[in-house]
């Protein structure tokens, strides 16, 4: 969800695996932006806990860092809402780089090196 539209902010979402005594969770679809490409991840709530971390866990699951155990278990629907003020200053921010690098690369010929 998150790669085709970055304004949504709440979603629902299956419960397909719990980990690491129910702090870690993968969806059949998530909204939370993982961390990637140099911008940092997106933080909420899912099922009324709070999301510290979203990582590629591989090529086809999101893991779902969360505060304390989700109450849920596999095959349950969770309620997941994106912090929209993080989500918004990650997204001006990430596009202000672009802007800033379009203009090093045309004015000195410096290209990006790093989100830092």
């Amino acid at each position: 969800l998150y790669h085709t539209d970055a304004t949504l902010l709440d979603f629902s979402a299956r419960l397909v695996a719990l980990d690491d005594g129910g702090r870690t969770a993968y969806l059949d679809r998530t909204a939370f932006y993982p961390t990637s490409g140099g911008q940092p991840h997106d933080t909420g709530t899912l099922g009324g806990v709070r999301v510290v971390d979203v990582v590629e866990d591989d090529d086809e699951r999101i893991a779902h860092r969360l505060a304390a155990p989700l109450p849920a278990a596999v095959g349950d629907a969770v309620a997941g809402v994106v912090d929209a003020e993080r989500r918004r200053d990650h997204m001006q921010q990430h596009t202000g780089q672009h802007l800033l690098s379009a203009v090093c690369v045309e004015r000195f010929g410096y290209g990006t090196v790093s989100v830092h």
